[in-house]
């Protein structure tokens, strides 16, 4: 009965701590920071635009000119229904919460059955729930160690129906691209595993098939484009020029610090892990003398110390399997074999590190269990090992949470708390709230027609802040586009891009950033109102008229608009007291009028 109270109260002493990260967002609302990179700039808004047309054709007509949906692929299919109110904080706040609980619930369950102990499992947890992982991206990180545990159960025959509904859960809320083609490969190497030690984990294998179908299901579009089946015009990937990376150099870092997007701050528990096995060996060998001494150890737990050694031992498997898996991938040779595949080359195999900090924090569950265990069960050397292992393992959890706090918006969230003059930028900040608003009144009453009527281009602001407010645009940020739209979309930028190579490289090797450009500021797509101008911009305007743009709004004033065929709108550029942007308002001329 202690055991069961224990057990709930580290659970619901966990769940609290997830609670507790929303405060700060809930107090802070608009002037929320997030992450902007690969969230804000983009998979939000792939979240809202596809809400806005979840139920209409098969185009996004304010992105890109109107490109196919195809060009935002959510990453988390399912939580495009949290946006349909067309509230995008509340939405992202939900999928922050929901994702930071569930990482916590799966590592709780999972380590608690492995490491053998409640209080483990929700220290862990807690750790686990609390990485800076983008909520945008649903359940592909933060689900992984619930998954993980249902496959246990499904393995063993246990919570079937649980367990089944959490795997179709997470195929929805979750990506194929980023991190399920990799599930899907070790399900399957797991599977032929127990098939040739005889097992027989029909239920699994029902799982697995579950899985791909919901994939495959969501994601039949994309498929079947990459693959050239139906209408498909030629990606913009094609042009993807991709550089080879050190392979030890790169395998190294994979290992001790982990991918885009799924840094596991991990460094320090792997000496938790590598202490662990030393101490487990150390033990091990000792059992062993004392049962060839005729002597047994009172009260010893050898099965729990090889199963947590057993545990540690796949998941440190896995792990360089998949960082290995990844190196190989940008390694020269890989590099050379991308190049024959075309758009596929393009593949980022690196996402498998995704999985990565699940299975480092599972081994460190394992690890600290037993050394636990060693220390409350065992007794003379093994207990003093154990004591001197345990001091160690405290410090490197220790200092664990607190790189973690440092490294996420928790902590810049409660600096903007304590100083509402925090530098970072925030959530109403970056989608330009307060000022966008009169942009767009501005402009429904010089043209008097909708915003559907014309399009617009950004520049030194992101497109995503016009998106967000229902302007149509030429501009935006897509990893998955025509190479036609490409090609056309340069003419705009190629005098900017001739005078930077860094920009030339950038747009033609890589392009996912259909942006204007500008050499005075390369790199910079959010400029602040602080008194810089464009002494010398550039651009096309009759391949922005050809394209049916008509309106340039600029996050600072142009100097040389006039010869530029800029005519500006508003001489008092639209900002608010406390806003980050000062945006004017260009008409781009046609040829006629400009003369």
């Amino acid at each position: 009965m202690l055991k069961e109270k224990q057990n709930v109260f580290c659970f619901w002493a966990g769940i609290a701590a997830m609670l507790l990260t929303a405060v700060p967002g809930l107090i802070l609302r608009e002037n929320s920071i997030f992450t902007y990179h690969d969230q804000l700039d983009g998979e939000l808004i792939a979240y809202m635009l596809q809400a806005r047309h979840l139920f209409s054709g098969d185009t996004l007509p304010e992105f890109m000119g109107g490109m196919s949906k195809t060009a935002l692929t959510l990453p988390a299919p399912a939580c495009v229904l949290l946006f349909l109110g067309g509230n995008g904080l509340l939405a992202l706040m939900v999928m922050q919460l929901m994702g930071r609980i569930a990482g916590f619930v799966g590592m709780y369950l999972l380590s608690r059955e492995r490491a053998g102990y409640a209080w483990i499992g929700a220290l862990v947890g807690v750790l686990y729930g609390l990485l800076p992982f983008l909520p945008v991206y649903g359940l592909s990180q933060y689900g992984l160690p619930l998954l993980f545990w249902c496959g246990l159960q499904l393995r063993k025959g246990r919570h079937l129906v649980l367990s089944y509904c959490y795997v179709a859960v997470f195929a929805l809320t979750s990506s194929l691209v980023l991190v399920g083609f990799g599930l899907l490969g070790m399900g399957g190497v797991l599977f032929v595993w127990d098939m040739l030690h005889k097992r027989r984990p029909w239920h699994f294998l029902a799982a697995w098939q579950l899985l791909f179908g919901i994939y495959v299901g969501e994601n039949f579009p994309l498929i079947a484009q990459l693959l050239g089946m139906g209408e498909s015009g030629i990606s913009h990937k094609s042009e993807y020029v991709l550089e080879a990376r050190p392979f030890w150099g790169n395998l190294l870092e994979s290992l001790w610090k982990g991918g885009q997007h799924s840094e596991g701050y991990h460094g320090v528990l792997v000496s938790v892990i590598l202490v662990s096995c030393m101490v487990l060996v150390a033990v091990a060998v000792c059992i062993e003398k004392a049962k060839k001494a005729e002597r047994g150890l009172k009260d010893g737990r050898q099965e729990v110390t090889s199963k947590a050694l057993s545990t540690i031992m796949a998941c440190l498997g896995w792990n360089v399997f998949l960082a290995l898996v990844s190196a190989l991938w940008s390694s020269g040779g890989g590099i050379g074999l991308r190049g024959s595949m075309g758009a596929l080359g393009a593949f980022q195999l690196d996402r498998l590190l995704w999985v990565m900090p699940c299975l480092w924090y599972l081994a460190a569950a394992c690890g600290l269990g037993a050394v636990w265990d060693i220390w409350k069960y065992y007794h003379g050397v093994c207990r003093l090992t154990a004591t001197f292992a345990l001091v160690g393992i405290s410090a490197a959890v220790g200092i664990t949470g607190v790189r973690i706090l440092l490294a996420g918006d928790i902590k810049s969230n409660i600096q903007k708390l304590r100083n509402p003059d925090y530098g970072l930028l925030d959530y109403g900040d970056y989608y330009a709230l307060g000022v966008m608003e009169q942009v767009r009144e501005f402009l429904t009453g010089y043209t008097g027609m909708g915003q559907d009527a014309y399009r617009v281009v950004s520049l030194g602001i992101d497109p995503a802040a016009a998106l967000y407010h229902g302007f149509y645009c030429l501009d935006g940020y897509s990893n998955h586009y025509s190479l036609d739209y490409k090609h056309k979309f340069r003419r705009i930028i190629s005098p900017e891009l001739e005078r930077s190579e860094y920009l030339k490289n950038y747009f033609d090797q890589w392009g996912n950033r259909c942006y204007l450009f500008s050499s005075e500021c390369p790199g910079y797509y959010t400029i602040e109102k602080n008194g810089f101008s464009f002494q010398d911009y550039r651009l096309d305007g009759a391949a922005v008229r050809e394209m049916g743009g008509r309106y340039l709004l600029s996050a600072a004033y142009i100097q040389n608009a006039t010869s530029q065929g800029l005519k500006l709108l508003n001489e008092t550029p639209f900002e608010t007291q406390d806003s980050y942007y000062r945006i004017f308002v260009y008409e781009i001329l046609d040829q006629e009028r400009k003369q």
